[in-house]
């Protein structure tokens, strides 16, 4: 009965958090190619390294036992003189008995204007191929006399466009649909089908970096971001974050997340980290490592289940 609530749970849980199809990140802005594919990383528009390579672990709802696990490989090659960014990652999310796991390849290419001031627009593509999981048979039924359900797979396609504009490396805006075919995939059961739609989200970001050597030296920042997330049928929600950059050393920042559904959610951001560079004597690259959390401030369903963490490490080179 415990397994079959919590499933339950589960369910009533993706009607409101819906745009949780797609995947959700706190340090999101190490993350921009995946929620939007004409992103370009700010390992190259801050420290001019064009290709990283990126992990990240995530696991959501520290309360339950079978919480939404997250895990992503990210690679992004930044090719200046074509204009051109190229770019793959690999993603596994498993939320319960109910997982899917996608690989995609992207493009995008950079359109430049200005004199004085270098502006860019950048139209992106990924492509790629999910496969969806549903491990039912492995739910108890309190009726010894119900029929159990059956395991399946389903693999679909899916392609997710974007537009990502830039003002002297600094400034940046962004509107994207990472997942735009809502196909279905369908799960045979005992007397009743199991269907998961894919619905398409749009998601838009906006932020900057203001200088601020008054915290260390010409390195430091100040970086205010938001990022919008939309899913029909869904409440808006909204992150809204602020993060400082000390030296090329560390860096930490906050901010909150909210949902405006027919319940108000709030969550509190914490996320830190630290840079290994230069000053460890890796010439014309550099590795970092951040830790974020998610703190409900508000009582909702998502305060029940807990807090969320996650840890990114990203190595990038020249």
């Amino acid at each position: 009965m415990k397994k079959v609530t919590l499933l339950l749970l589960f369910f009533q849980a993706m009607q409101h958090l819906q745009a949780q199809q797609a995947p959700l990140f706190t340090v999101y802005r190490d993350q921009w190619s995946i929620l939007n594919p004409a992103a370009v990383s700010n390992n190259f528009l801050l420290n001019n390294r064009s290709m990283s390579l990126s992990g990240t672990w995530r696991t959501q709802w520290w309360g339950l036992s079978e919480s939404p696990r997250t895990q992503l490989l990210n690679w992004e090659y930044v090719a200046d003189e074509q204009n051109s960014v190229f770019g793959a990652h690999a993603l596994n999310d498993q939320t319960g008995k109910i997982g899917h796991t996608g690989v995609y390849g992207r493009f995008a290419y950079r359109i430049k204007s200005g004199k004085r001031v270098v502006q860019s627009l950048t139209i992106g593509l990924s492509a790629g191929a999910v496969q969806y999981r549903a491990r039912l048979s492995e739910i108890e039924f309190p009726d010894p006399t119900t029929q159990p359900l059956t395991d399946d797979r389903a693999i679909r396609p899916d392609i997710g466009v974007g537009v990502f504009y830039q003002y002297a490396d600094r400034y940046y805006a962004g509107i994207s649909v990472p997942q735009t075919f809502g196909l279905s995939s369908q799960f045979i059961g005992g007397k009743e089908d199991f269907d998961i739609r894919r619905i398409p989200h749009v998601f838009a970001v906006a932020g900057g970096y203001w200088s601020a050597p008054w915290l260390g030296n010409e390195t430091s920042f100040i970086e205010p971001s938001v990022w919008l997330k939309y899913a029909p049928n869904s409440p808006l929600n909204v992150d809204m974050n602020l993060r400082c950059q000390i030296n090329e050393l560390l860096w930490a920042g906050t901010g909150l997340n909210t949902g405006f559904g027919e319940q108000f959610s709030a969550a509190l951001h914490i996320e830190a980290g630290m840079f290994f560079g230069d000053q460890v004597q890796m010439l014309n690259s550099q590795f970092k490592v951040g830790f974020g959390f998610d703190l409900p401030v508000t009582q909702s369903l998502a305060s029940i289940f807990g807090a969320s963490g996650e840890v990114n490490v990203v190595y990038s080179w020249r």
